[in-house]
Formats: C-alpha cells, sequence, structure tokens
C-alpha cells in the first residue's frame, strides 16, 4: 500500500474515534454473495475489509442468499461480522410474478411483523445504523424476485428512519412496469448511484463505479504471484440457460484454442462448477486450471503481458487492472454488453469480440487481445475515490445526509 492510502486511512481512523467516542448501531450489507459467485463475493470480501480496516468494533450483519457459506467465505475479513438471510429468505418466499402484491406483502412483513418465520430478523433491522445494498447486477428484470429487498429498505427508511444506501448498481436490462416502480424506489436511497451510464440515464441516479474498485485502497493483496502464471487465461462461463447462446460461447472457445497448446492456456472459474464446463476438454489435456477456491485463497491470477478471453465482467476488470490485454465475449446481449461497455468507457483498452452464430466465416476469426498500458494506475484512483465514497457513508456525522 502507497503512503498516500496510508496516511488517509489513519486519517480516517483518527477522525472515526473522534466522532464515534460511543458504539454505534450495527452496519446491515445486503449483498448476492455466498453461492459463490466470484464477482459478488470480490465486492462484498471488499467492503467487509474496509469496514474492518475502519470500524473493527462496529458489529456488521451481512444479508446474502446463503449465509451459511458466507460465513465460511467471510471468516477473515471484519471481527464482528453475522451472516443472516433474513432480507433474501422473506422476499424470495413471496410471490415473484406480481410486484405490487410482493411490494405489499414486504411492506407488511416490515410494518407489522406477524411472521415467526421473520420476525427476529426484521425487528433488528428496525435498530440497523444503515442497510447497504452493495453493488452487483442483480435488481433488474432478469431477477425480479429480487424486488423485494428495495420494498424492504424504503419501507425501513419511511417507518423506521434507518439510512439507506445502493452503491455500484448495474440495474438494466429492465422493461414493463417495474422500471417506473423501481425508479421510484430509488429516489428515497440517501445514497444511490449507478456503476453504468445506461442505468444512471434510465433510473436517474448518479453515474458510479463498479464496488469492486473499492479493493485496491484495502490492504488485502488482491494478486496471486505472478510467477508460474500462464501467459495465457480463459474464462467462458456455463451457466448460460439460452441453448443458442451456450453453444455460441462453446464455438468461441474452440476457435481460441485452435492452434494453442493447452498446456500453455490456463482456464480460470467464476462460478463452480459451472465454468468448468469450458475448461474440462482442455485441462484433461494438461491446461491449467484455477478453481474458484484456489483464485478465491491465493489471489486473482493476472499479471501484465497476459492475454486473456472472457465473458465475464469482474475478470475483465482484474485483469485489465493487471496489465493484461484481452478480448471480450458477450455472454447475453442487453446484460454482459452493458457491464463491459461501462469498463471499456473508462479506459480498459479490451477488444469486444461477436463469434458468428452459425460457426461461418463472419465473427470467425478471434481478435488480438488489446489493453490500454494506464488502466491499472487508473484502477487505483477509482479505488481512492470508492473509499472516499465509503468513508462519507460510513464516517461522517449525519450518514442520512450523504451526497447524492
Amino acid at each position: 500500500m502507497s503512503s498516500l492510502p496510508v496516511r488517509a486511512a489513519r486519517t480516517i481512523r483518527r477522525v472515526s474515534d473522534e466522532i464515534f467516542g460511543q458504539p454505534q448501531p450495527p452496519v446491515y450489507l445486503v449483498s448476492a454473495g455466498g453461492q459463490p459467485n466470484f464477482g459478488d463475493e470480490f465486492i462484498t470480501r471488499a467492503w467487509l475489509d474496509w469496514l474492518a480496516e475502519h470500524q473493527p468494533n462496529r458489529e456488521v450483519w451481512l444479508d446474502t442468499i446463503e449465509p451459511g457459506r458466507a460465513s465460511h467465505l467471510f471468516r477473515d475479513t471484519h471481527p464482528r461480522l453475522k451472516t443472516t438471510n433474513t432480507l433474501w429468505h422473506a422476499t424470495h418466499t413471496g410471490p415473484a410474478d406480481d410486484h405490487v402484491a410482493a411490494a405489499t406483502r414486504m411492506r407488511d412483513l416490515i410494518h407489522d411483523l406477524g411472521s415467526p418465520r421473520y420476525d427476529l430478523g426484521l425487528r433488528d433491522l428496525r435498530g440497523m445504523g444503515s442497510i447497504h445494498l452493495l453493488g452487483g447486477g442483480y435488481m433488474n428484470s432478469i431477477w425480479p424476485e429480487n424486488f423485494g429487498v428495495i420494498e424492504a429498505m424504503v419501507t425501513l427508511k419511511a417507518d423506521f428512519d434507518v439510512p439507506i444506501y445502493a452503491t455500484g448498481q448495474g440495474l438494466l436490462p429492465h422493461e414493463g412496469p417495474t422500471l417506473d416502480w423501481l425508479r421510484e424506489r430509488l429516489q428515497a436511497f440517501d445514497h444511490v448511484e449507478a456503476r453504468d451510464a445506461e442505468s444512471a440515464q434510465a433510473f436517474g441516479v448518479p453515474h458510479g463505479l463498479d464496488d469492486a474498485f473499492l479493493a485496491f485502497a484495502n490492504a488485502r493483496p488482491i494478486y496471486a504471484p505472478p510467477e508460474g502464471l500462464p501467459s495465457t487465461m480463459v474464462l467462458v462461463q456455463g451457466d448460460i440457460d439460452v441453448p443458442e447462446q451456450d453453444q455460441r460461447l462453446e464455438r468461441a472457445v474452440q476457435r481460441f484454442m485452435a492452434g494453442r497448446a493447452p498446456g500453455d492456456v490456463g482456464f480460470a472459474e467464476g462460478i463452480p462448477p459451472d465454468d468448468f464446463r469450458r475448461a474440462k476438454e482442455f485441462v484433461e489435456a494438461s491446461a491449467p486450471f484455477f478453481p474458484f477456491m484456489r483464485i478465491w485463497d491465493e489471489g486473482f491470477p493476472a499479471r501484465e503481458g497476459q492475454t486473456w478471453l472472457t465473458t465475464r465482467f469482474h475478470f475483465h476488470l482484474l485483469a485489465a487492472a493487471a496489465g493484461a490485454d484481452g478480448t471480450i465475449v458477450n455472454a447475453r446481449p442487453g446484460y454482459y454488453d452493458i457491464k463491459h461497455e461501462s469498463l471499456q468507457e473508462i479506459g480498459t483498452g479490451w477488444t469486444s469480440w461477436e463469434p458468428s452464430e452459425d460457426g461461418g466465416a463472419e465473427g470467425g476469426s478471434v481478435p488480438s487481445g488489446t489493453r490500454d498500458p494506464g488502466f491499472p494506475a487508473r484502477a487505483k484512483e477509482f479505488g481512492l475515490r470508492k473509499a472516499e465514497l465509503a468513508a462519507r457513508l460510513y464516517l461522517s456525522r449525519s450518514p442520512g445526509a450523504s451526497p447524492r
């Protein structure tokens, strides 16, 4: 860590000690982590690491889809971490096809209690210092069953005056009546930001940065030791359930690997075991494999001078920040292309590739990976910007008055 972040961290801790002379109410984080999905886990760990550094004595609750797994994933982060699934469980056991009915049910649960399954957790939410929806791309019309979390947060602010935040949000694709519904509710947040320009414009919220950049302001090492890492890496995801798209991604890997020796190419995994589908053939033929758990334990397997082929957003972000060049394959139009374009707009310099649908000549040639050599330095600057935001949210006298 450079001297500037260290001095900033010391100043923040000193100011925090001066401001908070008595125990503060707990921090409550809401995350899609715990499944595991590398991007969601990485974002969650970045926020927990930051809180561990700057508010180690404050109780932190993490509401995730899989709190048991989360307790293992994040056991070395905040010393006062507790995991639960109160909001996720409540919203996922309600109606998923009627957002009005789901919202009404969630408001009633929050306001009136009366449901033994959720009441202990919902009652505790009334006393939180803040509720913070961590970044990611899980609040959109692909997963409408998640919207109950938004309704719960807005209700807790309206009825119990709990400050609510949402950072680094990817809100597209979004269509139908829930677009206006969500736009209205986001206006109630004390702080809200979208990580891409399209989401910011569609919902009338500020355009910020992906939450993963916060990790560049933390002390935890991000990257694995560079020695021995392959010069070429592939992660083309295997969790796409649209047959035509899935076949297109399979062809993309085959084209990329044509003429390459498997032993010279490493394969990575973001969601286990789904992503191993693309790697299995080549790993069995001697390609090095970097499963999720190895990456989580040892660090991200990227270094300057590498070439990457990937569909996954956070692998694009972290590999580009390490100085690697890369080629992006769009796994889902209207979703992943927006995510990757948000990184290209801030200067990764990576190339996009759209393989042809029929396997013919058009789109058949894999473009060489490219990069912007200035992006690693910008990634660190973006990390400091995220750390400044974290300080405004958690180290100010009036968190609810944080600037939008």
